[in-house]
């Protein structure tokens, strides 16, 4: 599992939310959506604090911590995302290809 977020979604993420002291990015499951990498469920994010997650994956890009809890690693598992922008400037996932 890997999650790739391109320099034009990091300045989106920096540009639209706002980060405070001990906050990251934190790419969750929800029911329903777009994009689906498993029937019925797509993900989602929203800016929080590490400390009030079991954090199953963490990583930083450009001074943006993000994570993934553990309890949606099941998700995410066997599948490396790419999170970039569609022509609309809108966040947009994509699974990364095999080489």
């Amino acid at each position: 599992m890997n999650l790739e977020i391109t320099e034009k979604a990091i300045e989106w993420f920096k540009d639209e939310l706002e980060f405070n002291d001990d906050q990251a990015l934190r790419f969750f499951v929800r029911y329903g959506g777009e994009f689906q990498l498993k029937q019925g469920f797509s993900p989602a994010f929203t800016v929080e604090e590490l400390s009030s997650s079991e954090v199953g994956f963490k990583d930083e890009k450009n001074d943006i911590p993000f994570f993934i809890d553990e309890k949606d690693l099941w998700y995410f598992d066997d599948n490396d995302l790419v999170i970039d922008l569609n022509d609309n400037g809108e966040i947009k996932y994509k699974v990364k290809a095999s080489r």
